[in-house]
């Protein structure tokens, strides 16, 4: 069975962006660590889950950076991955979801549910934040692959909310860059 790998940046106090959706705390640059991380994350998944919002944000962001000819050629890389890969989007709004995207036909407990019947690698769910809650809501998430930066906004959108029973987590692997940035995978206990 196909597993659900959520991948998040998040700061040390929590949260996965600023109260109004500020993201400006994760410009912090750490080549090595992009490269590390996101062939990892390549080898394990052949599928994007989203939210529209941060589909519409992804999907803007990587063409801009596959056409930018200054752009270093590991991320041009990683932008045409992105770009390439199957992507489901959960939207209540959305109808036209792009090239290589498909529009969830349920709800996500249920859509979850059958991608994970299916044959293939895992899928990673890249957000956003109200996804991100759903899915940890509903215990669909088989790994948590974060991003932890060290810093700290005191106030924003947490990763953890509104949990019906308490979530232990088991590390699996942890690394630490020089940029000060942590990679952390855990499974649930």
């Amino acid at each position: 069975m196909r597993k659900v790998i959520l991948f998040v940046n998040i700061t040390i106090d929590g949260y996965l962006s600023g109260p109004n959706g500020e993201l400006d705390w994760m410009m912090v640059p750490d080549p090595e660590m992009n490269q590390t991380f996101t062939d990892e994350l390549r080898a394990e998944v052949d599928t994007i889950v989203s939210g529209r919002i941060a589909h519409q944000a992804l999907d803007a962001n990587f063409r801009a950076q596959a056409a930018d000819t200054a752009s270093p050629p590991a991320l041009v890389d990683f932008a045409h991955w992105m770009i390439k890969t199957p992507k489901v989007v959960f939207s209540r709004s959305q109808s036209d979801v792009g090239e290589n995207a498909r529009l969830a036909t349920a709800d996500i407990p249920e859509e979850i549910a059958a991608l994970k019947a299916q044959p293939g690698k895992g899928m990673v769910l890249f957000g956003g934040v109200d996804t991100v809650q759903q899915f940890v809501q509903h215990g669909l998430v088989d790994e948590y692959w974060i991003k932890l930066y060290p810093s700290a906004l005191g106030e924003g959108r947490p990763l953890f909310t509104d949990l019906q029973q308490p979530l232990n987590l088991t590390l699996v692997h942890s690394k630490t860059y020089d940029s000060g940035i942590v990679t952390l995978r855990y499974t649930p206990a």
